[in-house]
């Protein structure tokens, strides 16, 4: 059987994270072959990462050949993430997926494709994780919560049951979002937050117990637009 080969889209920390995830894959015996990463911003084609080798940047997909491998978009910001999963969709690449061997998914959940799933990370029973989603160290998804595509919940956040978390929402670190609450498309958690109550969509909450405090951030890792947009 041949392996399933995978770049990985990006080249910073969030990038070189996911490279390990499927190295991990790979020692426990799935058929899996990370080829390297593409970048645009940080690193020369020809450059090394723990191993790894800069390919080029998404051009690289035109001399790859047919089949083309999968991609995976390995950025930490929701809106950096939509912008690369169009541009690689818009060259006919498939995605592939990086589910670390030690998380636990219940059976009956879903992982979308793209999505990355990192250690120590767990996915209850029902639970629907869309496409291109990033669930950071020890974040837990508990039964029948929906994560729409494009979001990040960052590690040690907790998501309980039956909550709705929209399209492109970023979930800080250590944040907790109560039982049966909604999220909308393209919201901000900040860290630690609680969030007890539903949140509309585009806006930024803070605090315990969580708070509006201004509109979402397109890049709300570092406060500002990151100057490439293959980087994390």
């Amino acid at each position: 059987m041949t392996a399933e080969r995978v770049v990985i889209v990006g080249a910073g920390g969030h990038a070189r994270e996911v490279m390990h995830i499927l190295l991990a894959c790979r020692q426990v015996g799935m058929d899996i072959e990370p080829l390297g990463f593409l970048d645009e911003a940080s690193w020369p084609e020809g450059a090394v990462l723990e191993g790894l080798p800069v390919l080029g940047d998404l051009r690289w997909f035109e001399r790859a050949g047919r089949p083309a491998p999968k991609a995976i978009c390995a950025v930490g910001t929701p809106f950096d993430c939509r912008l690369l999963a169009e541009r690689v969709r818009a060259l006919g690449v498939e995605f592939g997926s990086a589910v670390s061997p030690s998380a636990w998914v219940a059976a009956s959940a879903r992982i979308g494709e793209g999505s990355m799933v990192f250690p120590n990370t767990i996915v209850s029973a029902g639970a629907m994780i869309g496409d291109h989603v990033s669930l950071n160290v020890a974040a837990t998804v508990s039964h029948d919560t929906v994560v729409g595509s494009f979001s990040g919940v960052g590690p040690g956040a907790h998501l309980a049951g039956n909550v709705t978390l929209g399209q492109g929402c970023f979930v800080g670190m250590g944040a907790n979002v109560l039982q049966g609450v909604s999220v909308g498309d393209w919201s901000v958690i900040g860290a630690g937050a609680a969030v007890l109550d539903d949140v509309a969509a585009g806006v930024t909450v803070a605090g315990i117990p969580a708070r509006v405090i201004g509109p979402a951030s397109r890049a709300p890792l570092c406060g500002r637009r990151p100057s490439g947009v293959l980087r994390s």
